[in-house]
């Protein structure tokens, strides 16, 4: 059915149908994980038939690369949020950590999702590469950088975001026992010091930032 019912247009059921299956999605690879999985769970527990399924996603690795997404997107636009909010560099860096920890602490479904299910499945950890590298230019886009389009500096950030990822991933499963601030701070610390480091190295600059 494609036209309007109960006054919804086609397109709007089949984005709300979308959305029930990505938010389905997060529920079972939090629950069941990967091995558990499957279009068939993935139908009964939204209540939708594999004919909307379909509609979707051509199989099962297109709908949890569409989970990856969606949580990758909600981190990106908190982050860069944040970055906006900062004063100076530092702040940025805080607000940008802090919010990104804030997306998958708050939510353990994304958690598992982005760092954990995604960095062991092939098509997946693929696309978990693919977002750090597009978190990475993100990243050298939007602080202020003295040379941000240097291939340099975007392996640097490259390097930094997937410590990151491995940091986040055991504070969240309890092997490190930081609080939220104590991880904001140490982070903050650790980009603040490589970025200075790297820049000190190929600019000779004492700084290597633009406040």
């Amino acid at each position: 059915m494609t036209g309007t019912y109960r006054g919804v247009p086609g397109h709007v059921r089949r984005e709300q149908r979308r959305q029930v299956l990505i938010s389905t999605g997060l529920d079972c690879l939090h629950e069941d994980g990967l091995a558990g999985i499957s279009v068939r769970s993935i139908c009964a527990r939204s209540r939708l038939t594999p004919r909307y399924f379909y509609e979707s996603f051509a199989d099962l690795d297109a709908l949890l690369t569409a989970v990856i997404d969606t949580v990758a997107e909600e981190v990106v636009a908190r982050g860069v949020e944040a970055v906006a909010a900062g004063e100076t560099i530092e702040e940025q860096i805080r607000g940008a950590i802090d919010a990104g920890y804030g997306v998958v602490a708050e939510d353990r479904r994304k958690a598992t999702a982005i760092l954990i299910c995604a960095a062991g499945h092939g098509p997946l950890r693929e696309r978990r590469h693919a977002l750090l590298v597009e978190f990475a230019q993100i990243i050298t886009d939007t602080l202020p950088l003295t040379s941000p389009s240097q291939p340099s500096t975007q392996a640097l950030a490259l390097f930094i975001l997937g410590g990151a990822f491995d940091v986040i991933e055991a504070v969240l499963s309890g092997r490190l026992p930081l609080t939220r601030t104590e991880l904001t701070d140490e982070l903050t610390a650790m980009w603040l010091a490589a970025l200075r480091a790297h820049h000190v190295t190929r600019d000779d600059d004492s700084t290597g930032l633009r406040h």
